[in-house]
């Protein structure tokens, strides 16, 4: 039987080793009272790489977490379908009540927020200078609201959870919060990591100030805060050269693991470290990475190091409409694989087994990394750090909200979509320029509708496959065109549900304050 989230959080802060992607030395942490192990800024640290640990996952966004937004919007169904029935729940809205994706992401997202408030209770007692003691508070209290965003939009009503506590029995008594507190309690935390952090922190997976303000850029958007929004947006990019944030000028740079140094577009990434040699036969499945393998074509050799799994795949539509003048179609697709010693063109992938005759993501199945997995399993599963907000769309949060703030585009937002634009005119194997025609600048005097229209269409492609295209559906309420009759993904979609996932059954179960979702 699987354990409440907040049972098995304890459970796993008992057994709790700080590793993260930091490779830090093991130091188990145990339940011990807050104030008994926390005496510096550094033990706080630790407390909160076992939150990142907890993110990191193969239960979350490894695979789990990650793997269900992709599929729940617009532009990826399922390849295969003999894959496992809890995915074909997720793409084919028909989520039971006990979804195994939800039943694993869950509990591990509730299990990196009872790290990360230990170790945020145990900085109450730390005698240190404000701050140096603040900076590492603001990390975790930016880890904090990171969860509770995705789980706030993906359940409604969910219980959000800002204190430690030591007894697992409570779990079972906590409320479920209305939306706008949860809102509220995600807002604040937000505005003290965006005081507190640093500008420019010493890894991309580690936030600063214009992560936080990026993240709660993308919060007011969501609540339609349109003024906000605006004015976390702009203050970012007013503040682009104090926290080295810039578009790359390679689009298909930020995919190439190759590249050592980190780019200057992105304002958060996940760091794996492919810590797979236990989690691939049934171990832990600690902080790896498994996009590569849940996203590349079936029994292609191109690489010589395992193949895909054709699990999340681009339906024919979005690979159709898509103009092959952008070159970031180029980047974002995989249309030949290997197979048989043989080039073999998606066209003739209907033909290979378990495969589908439809262009395959490739912004996370060309990129090879080292992975722990023992020698005879699938070596795509790997330690590639993978982009979670990037500084073009802190662009094209600006130009949304411009344009709902003004009730019309004006100048600066057509230019921040411009700029956006403009990286992708150039050809795939041509010189670094771009000085090609298409896309072209967006126009000038567009209709507010029109304008909308077009940011939201430039994130569907800017971002392609990188776990957003759902909640944009979400909040601007499309799905019912987006999966009905012309639509890129054709699925039965019921409003009255579909906008939400349902709860962990297991805890609307044990606990009489939570509600499942309606319609479960």
């Amino acid at each position: 039987m699987k354990r409440s989230y907040i049972l098995s959080a304890f459970f796993a802060l008992g057994m709790l080793f700080a590793f993260s992607c930091d490779d830090l030395v093991e130091e188990p942490v145990g339940l011990l009272s807050p104030e008994g192990f926390f005496k510096t800024p550094a033990d706080v640290q630790i407390g909160l790489n076992g939150g990142y640990s907890a993110m990191e996952h193969e239960a979350f966004w490894g695979r789990k977490l990650f793997l269900t937004l992709i599929l729940r919007g617009d532009m990826v169904s399922i390849g295969d379908q003999t894959t496992a029935a809890r995915r074909i729940e997720v793409d084919k809205m028909n989520m039971s009540s006990n979804n195994g994706m939800v039943s694993e992401f869950w509990p591990k997202g509730y299990e990196a927020l009872a790290a990360i408030n230990y170790a945020l209770e145990g900085a109450k007692s730390v005698d240190a200078p404000e701050e140096e003691l603040n900076a590492v508070v603001a990390e975790g209290r930016f880890l904090r609201a990171f969860i509770h965003y995705h789980f706030v939009r993906l359940f409604g009503e969910i219980p959000y959870i800002d204190v430690a506590f030591s007894d697992p029995e409570l779990a079972y008594s906590l409320p479920q919060n209305p939306v706008a507190d949860t809102y509220a309690g995600i807002i604040a935390d937000l505005e003290f990591a965006k005081e507190w952090l640093p500008d420019a922190p010493a890894l991309r997976s580690r936030p600063g100030k214009g992560t936080a303000a990026g993240l709660l850029a993308s919060v007011h958007l969501t609540l339609e805060n349109w003024n906000d929004a605006y004015d976390e947006a702009k203050w970012v990019i007013d503040n682009s050269g104090t926290f080295q944030y810039a578009l790359e000028g390679e689009f298909a740079d930020l995919f190439d693991p190759s590249i050592s140094a980190p780019s200057n577009e992105l304002l958060f990434e996940i760091d794996f470290s492919g810590n797979d040699a236990a989690g691939a036969i049934g171990g832990s499945n600690p902080s790896t990475d498994y996009l590569a393998s849940v996203t590349g074509p079936r029994k292609d050799e191109r690489f010589g190091m395992g193949e895909g799994w054709s699990v999340a795949v681009p339906t024919l539509a979005v690979y159709d409409t898509w103009d092959s003048r952008d070159y970031r179609k180029a980047v974002s697709f995989d249309t030949l694989m290997t197979y048989l010693g043989e080039d073999t063109p998606y066209t003739e992938w209907g033909s290979i087994p378990l495969n589908v005759a439809r262009p395959h993501i490739a912004k996370y199945y060309r990129s090879l990394g080292v992975s722990g997995a023992p020698s005879g399993l699938n070596g795509r599963d790997s330690e590639i750090d993978q982009p979670v907000m990037r500084y073009a769309e802190v662009l094209l949060i600006a130009a949304e909200a411009l344009n709902e703030k003004n009730s019309g585009p004006n100048a600066e937002a057509e230019g921040y979509v411009n700029q956006v634009r403009s990286r992708a005119r150039r050809e795939l194997d041509g010189d670094a320029g771009n000085d090609r025609a298409f896309p072209a600048n967006i126009a000038s005097g567009m209709s507010q509708a029109d304008f909308r229209t077009a940011v939201l269409e430039e994130r569907r492609l800017e971002l392609a496959f990188e776990g957003g295209r759902w909640y944009d559906i979400q909040r601007r309420k499309m799905a019912e065109t987006a999966f009905g009759a012309g639509g890129l993904e054709q699925q039965a979609f019921n409003p009255a549900r579909d906008y939400y996932l349902p709860k962990y059954q297991n805890d609307v179960d044990k606990n009489e304050n939570l509600t499942q979702n309606l319609n479960y």
